[in-house]
């Protein structure tokens, strides 16, 4: 009976001590690390509005028959603001796009003067209506959320102008122009991801929108001919962009 029971502690003990054993072999179980972020992405549509503020010029140079030549330039400033749209694709650290943007603005400016000797004056007014540029961008990340880039394309808008023009002892007519114009842009900005698809962006842009060349009869003074009118536009505006399919943290 001694023997059984010694035999058994026996068996027990080393059945006990190889469990210790392998137990002490076996590595501590280690979770796996949680998945890594998605990479943010610059690719997708976008639709965002912008505000900002525009100074630009409209020269006038206008010929009246049997009176002389005339020429002036005239500061056409004010608020700019509207909506854009576009679409972005990202490769590697480069992002390519096409972007529209519509604009309404306040811009407009006039002033009276003597362009030809003491017996003329001209009151002007001049007003840009509407904006609208199609632009190709393309950029460099960088940084990850953070893209800076340059743009061109086509910009068109509607501008007005008049002027009065008055001849002492003669009398005095009126001009009126007004007339969608097409020319081109271009500018650059920086734009920085702050969530999800939202964006934030400063752009400028340059705008030429081209001459007008025309003749035109006022009543009372007979003609104007080589009547011409140019407009151009500097703009800087803050934007803010929402992109589907892009995004990713």
């Amino acid at each position: 009976m001694k023997k059984f029971l010694l035999a058994s502690a026996a068996l027990t003990v080393l059945l006990g001590g190889s469990a210790v054993a392998a137990d002490l072999r076996r590595p501590a179980y280690t979770p796996p690390p949680p998945p890594a972020a998605p990479a943010y992405s610059w690719t997708g549509l976008y639709w965002g509005a912008n505000i900002g503020y525009s100074w630009g010029q409209s020269k006038y140079d206008a010929t009246l028959r049997g009176v002389g030549t005339l020429s002036r330039s005239e500061d056409i400033d004010g608020v700019i603001g509207g909506v854009q749209s576009g679409y972005n694709y990202q490769f590697g650290a480069w992002v390519w796009g096409f972007e529209t943007d519509f604009q309404a603005t306040g811009q407009k400016g006039g002033s009276t003067f003597t362009g030809i000797n003491q017996r003329v004056s001209v009151t002007t007014d001049h007003k840009l209506e509407w904006l609208g540029t199609s632009r190709s961008r393309l950029g460099f990340l960088w940084s990850p959320y953070t893209l800076v880039y340059g743009t061109a394309g086509v910009a068109y808008g509607e501008v007005k102008d008049s002027a009065t023009i008055t001849v002492a002892g003669d009398g005095s007519g009126n001009a009126n122009f007004k007339d969608w114009k097409a020319g081109w842009t271009a500018g650059g900005g920086i734009e920085s991801a702050f969530g999800g698809g939202w964006s934030a962006k400063l752009e400028y842009l340059y705008v030429d929108l081209g001459k007008t060349e025309r003749t035109l009869a006022t009543p009372g003074l007979g003609t104007i001919i080589a009547d011409t009118r140019r407009t151009t536009d500097n703009i800087v505006r803050v934007g803010l962009n929402y992109r589907w399919g892009g995004g990713g943290y």
